[in-house]
C-alpha cells in the first residue's frame, strides 16, 4: 500500500513539473486533451485538474479549453460504447433469463431517461463510466451516449472556469461583508486566487520548484 502512494506521489509531482515547464504553451492543452479521450479505458488524473490548471495557466484560451475537454470527454464515451455495444446481444440474453418479461420494460426506460439523465451525471467530476456500459449494454446508440457526456462536461467545465473568472471581481465587493458565509467565501476565495497567482508566477520561472 506504501508502494502504491509513493508511486501516485510521483505520478502527481510529475504531473505538476510538466504542467509548471510547459503548461502556459497551446500545443500542451492538445496533448492533455488527447491523453484524456482515454480515460474511459485507462483512468488518468482526472480532466477537471487538468482544465482548471490550463484554466490558470492560460486563461486567454479559457474557451478553447473548455470545448477540447469536453469534446475528448464526449470522444472517451463513445469509444467506450462502442466496445460495450458488441455485447449487447448478450446483455440482452441475460437480462430475459433474469428478469423475463420486465427485461423489456426495464430497457424501454432506460432507452428514454437514460440518454437524459446521462448529462446529469456527466457533470460531476470523473468519467461515469459505469453508466455508459449500462447504456450501452442495453442498446442506446453510442454517439447519443457521447453527446449527452459532451454536453455535460460542456456545463461542468464552463462552470469551473467561469467560477475561476468570476472570483476576483466578487472578493472586492466582499471584503467588508457582515455575513459568516460572504466572509467564508471571501477568505477561501482569496486563497484560491493567490494560489493562481503563485503558479502562473512559477510557471514564469526559467527553474521551477
Amino acid at each position: 500500500m506504501h508502494f502504491v502512494r509513493l508511486q501516485i506521489r510521483r505520478l502527481l509531482h510529475l504531473a505538476e513539473t510538466v504542467l509548471l515547464h510547459h503548461g502556459t504553451k497551446p500545443r500542451t492543452m492538445y496533448l492533455l486533451a488527447t491523453i484524456s479521450a482515454f480515460d474511459g479505458f485507462v483512468p488518468f488524473l482526472p480532466a477537471e485538474a487538468f482544465v482548471v490548471a490550463l484554466g490558470i495557466l492560460q486563461p486567454q484560451r479559457g474557451k478553447v479549453i473548455v470545448l477540447l475537454f469536453a469534446l475528448a470527454s464526449g470522444l472517451s464515451a463513445l469509444m467506450l460504447a462502442l466496445l460495450l455495444g458488441t455485447l449487447s446481444s448478450s446483455a440482452e440474453w441475460l437480462g430475459l433469463q433474469v428478469l423475463g418479461a420486465q427485461w423489456d420494460q426495464a430497457s424501454d426506460t432506460v432507452r428514454i431517461w437514460g440518454p437524459a439523465s446521462m448529462v446529469f451525471l456527466s457533470v460531476f467530476p470523473d468519467t461515469p463510466r459505469t453508466s455508459i456500459a449500462a447504456l450501452a449494454l442495453i442498446g442506446v446508440a453510442p454517439e447519443v451516449i457521447g453527446l449527452m457526456v459532451l454536453t455535460g462536461k460542456l456545463f461542468l467545465y464552463a462552470g469551473l472556469l467561469g467560477l475561476m473568472h468570476y472570483l476576483p471581481s466578487r472578493l472586492v465587493r466582499w471584503r467588508r461583508a457582515e455575513s459568516w458565509w460572504q466572509k467564508w467565501l471571501q477568505r477561501h476565495a482569496s486563497r484560491f486566487v493567490a494560489y493562481c497567482r503563485r503558479i502562473r508566477w512559477l510557471a514564469r520561472q526559467p527553474n521551477q520548484t
